[in-house]
Formats: C-alpha cells, structure tokens, sequence
C-alpha cells in the first residue's frame, strides 16, 4: 500500500505543516496517513496516485447514491441558475417543499427546522427538550455518537478500562467542564431493566433521553427494547429522541423508526437529506417545536446557512431517486449479498469473526460474539481487523479503517464481485 499512494504520503507530510495531523477533521486521519483523493464516480474513488478504488466509506454514509449521481448533480445545478445565487438570507419556497416533504415521511402532524449538520441538529434538539421541561440532565447511551458538542460528547467511546467501572459518564475530549458529566446519565444500549430503572431513578431531573436507534449503524435494538423505551419516557412524559443522521434512510426509507415502528418524540437527521452538501434538521411533535418559533422570544436557533436552496435541491433528488419502485429493495439486497459473501468467505477460511448488518450497513468484528451493545464491540480483535483493511485498501478497496462499509445503489454487480475477490485474497494476511 505505501508504494501505491507516494503522492498521498507527500500530502500527509505537507497538510501537517498547516493542519493538525494532516486533516480538517479526526475522522479522516489514519495511521500512518490518510489517502488523499482526486476525483470519485459513482461507487469509485481515484487517490492523487491515480489509484483506483471502490467506496466503501461514501463520506460516512451520506453519498446514499454514490458519487455525482446525475440527478443530483443536474438539481444543484438548475438550482444556481434558476436563483441566481448559492444563498438568500431569507425564506424560500424550497425550505417549506421540503420541510413539508421529510414531514410527510417522519411526523405529518409535526414541524422542523434545518440546520447545517447532523450534530447542529442534535445540539438544537436537547436545547428544545431542556426548554420544553425545564430540567437539565440529559439521558444518553454508552457508545453512541451525537456530535462533537461537550454535552454530548461523554461515554461515546470509553475504553474498556472506562467501561469496567460501570455507567459512568466519561469525557469524549480534553476540555469537557466538569458540570457536563454531571448533568449526563449513561444508559446500556440493550438492557431494557436496567436502562427504565435509571430513567424513572432520575425522572425529575431529566431533560430528554437521545439515542441511535441503531447503535454504531450495525447494532440492532433487540424486539421490544424501543418500545419499551418509548414507554418509560413516556410514562414520566420526558422527550426521548431518535438521532437518526446515520439511520435516517440507511435502516429503511423512513429511518429505524419506521422500520421498528416507535415513534420518538423529536427526530434529528442530517448525513443523506443534504444529498451531499451540509444539512441537518430536527423535527417532532408540534407542541415542542412551538417553542422555536421566533415570535414567542423563549428558544433560540439560528443559522446563515439552515435550508440554502442548493442543499434542498439536492436533497430532494436524492429522495427523488430511492422513492422509485425497487431502488431501496434493490439497495438491501446488494448490502446482503455483500455481507453474506463476507461470512462465506470468512467461514472457508475458519476465521473467527461475526458480520452485524442493518439496514444498508455492515461491519465486520473479529470475536465469537455478535455484539448487543458497545461494550461487546470491545473485545473484538482490532489488530486483526486492521490487517483486514489495510490488505482491503490495497487491492482496491476504500474502508476507513475499523469503520462500517456503507453501501450505494452505484454498487453494482461488478463492484460486488471485485470486492468480495479481493476481500478472500485479504484474508490470506491472517493466516
């Protein structure tokens, strides 16, 4: 691999005088650098070497349609032309098309509001709880990710030292005040007694309790877990979020809450609703959203940015797209197959290893273990994946190292094929 990509090694080099690590954001760095990209189409990436790869990455899962989809490209562009202008700073009629259009689909008696990101989105959604109960803690579980925010950046990755001492609430990054872990209770992902006996514990003090319905994108919730999730909260009427930027339209067309029939209370996405440009937005039950409204003076959210028209567009063509007959069915069945082939593939070669799938998502552990929660994930053995990857990366293939392969409808049987030829041929660095 490293006599592949001499031109990203320069850049790596060069990028570390003006960026810290080489990147603009800790996700894109690996060691010993990152591959550096020039171009992509479709399910493909060309690095600076002029190396070829399939993506398996696709920017994190947002790219549901792979890159430079047609009809997306063709709606950003008509976009500028028709307004003239990449933002107004004002309404347009793009913003309520398509707010009313992702209402339709999760909450047609609800309201929203767009932000830029997935993680602006979560950040407005617990600020709306807070203002909705005037209550301060925020109930939130171990492993799971809702952007670089202190308050939500606790117990998102603890070690498995951390994780030894219990469910307490640990800091995601140097330069979380103390008072955030204290306002944070930590729940287990899968564990329905112990997660009801910690909120009704704390229900006086709870501001809202936020969760992936799907944990890490690959980690089902076991049959009943969200319902009676939505129960508890309920019960003590304390608003339980789903944070569905990595599930939104990954686990079904309507997000895991459509696929596992819970409705939360608020709903952020972000990821593939932009069509690949920055967008978010936060959306739920009507009587807290009222709260947002500028006119009442008592909840604030703003942003330059939030619903600029070529987002929208772009967006809307993207759900364009998989709203066709079959495209999404189609989406599933590739992610299985690809998944499955994997199994196979590791079976042959008696490779200890399990294959979590949800959706149009999949990772690969290296442990006896199907894992229930993160905690599981914890003993799967990292160096043997990491060899996997990297033996992946050089034969074509882009996976962020340790990280979920998302799969694209630009996946095609070809793409399959190669993939699944070049993942037996990895294995043999196992042996």
């Amino acid at each position: 691999l490293a006599a592949k990509t001499k031109a990203s090694r320069g850049y790596a080099n060069r990028a570390r005088r003006s960026l810290p690590g080489g990147v603009t954001a800790g996700v894109k760095y690996f060691d010993p650098y990152p591959i550096a990209m020039k171009k992509a189409k479709g399910c493909r990436l060309w690095d600076l070497d002029g190396n070829e790869y399939i993506d398996y990455c696709l920017s994190f899962g947002p790219l549901i349609l792979g890159h430079g989809h047609p009809r997306v490209m063709r709606a950003i562009r008509d976009t500028l032309q028709s307004a003239g202008t990449t933002m107004f700073g004002t309404p347009h009629e793009l913003e309520a098309t398509y707010a009313e259009r992702l209402l339709r689909i999760f909450r047609p008696d609800g309201q929203m509001r767009f932000t830029m990101s997935g993680t602006e989105a979560t950040v407005h959604a617990v600020r709306l709880a807070r203002a909705y109960r005037k209550r301060p803690m925020i109930a939130k579980f171990e492993g799971h990710y809702h952007g670089g925010l202190d308050e939500l950046l606790v117990s998102h990755t603890p070690s498995r030292e951390e994780a030894v001492r219990g469910l307490v609430p640990t800091s995601g990054s140097r330069g979380t005040p103390d008072h955030v872990l204290k306002n944070t209770l930590v729940l287990p992902f899968n564990d329905l007694d112990e997660t009801a006996a910690r909120i009704r514990g704390h229900a006086d003090r709870l501001a809202c309790v936020i969760l992936e319905p799907v944990e890490r994108s690959y980690i089902a919730p076991e049959p009943d877990f969200l319902n009676g999730l939505r129960e508890v909260t309920a019960d003590h009427d304390i608003p339980l979020i789903f944070d569905e930027v990595m599930s939104g339209f990954r686990v079904a067309f309507g997000g895991a809450q459509h696929a596992y029939r819970v409705t939360p209370d608020l709903t952020c996405l972000g990821k593939i609703i932009g069509g690949g440009l920055p967008c978010g937005a936060f959306l739920g039950r009507a009587d807290i959203l009222d709260l947002a409204d500028p006119a009442r003076g008592e909840f604030f959210h703003s942003s330059t940015f939030a619903g600029y028209p070529i987002a929208m567009a772009a967006g809307m063509a993207t759900l364009d797209e998989l709203e066709k007959p079959g495209t999404f069915d189609r989406l599933l069945k590739t992610t299985r197959t690809l998944a499955s082939g994997f199994e196979r593939h590791l079976k042959v070669h008696r490779t200890p290893a399990v294959v979590p799938a949800v959706g149009t998502v999949f990772s690969i552990l290296f442990t006896n273990q199907t894992p229930r929660n993160y905690r599981d994930t914890l003993a799967a053995d990292k160096a043997k994946r990491r060899v996997v990857d990297t033996s992946l990366l050089a034969r074509g293939i882009f996976v962020k190292p340790g990280k979920p392969f998302y799969l694209s409808t630009a996946h095609d049987e070809i793409a399959i094929r190669q993939t699944l030829e070049a993942f037996e041929d990895g294995l043999s660095g196992l042996a």
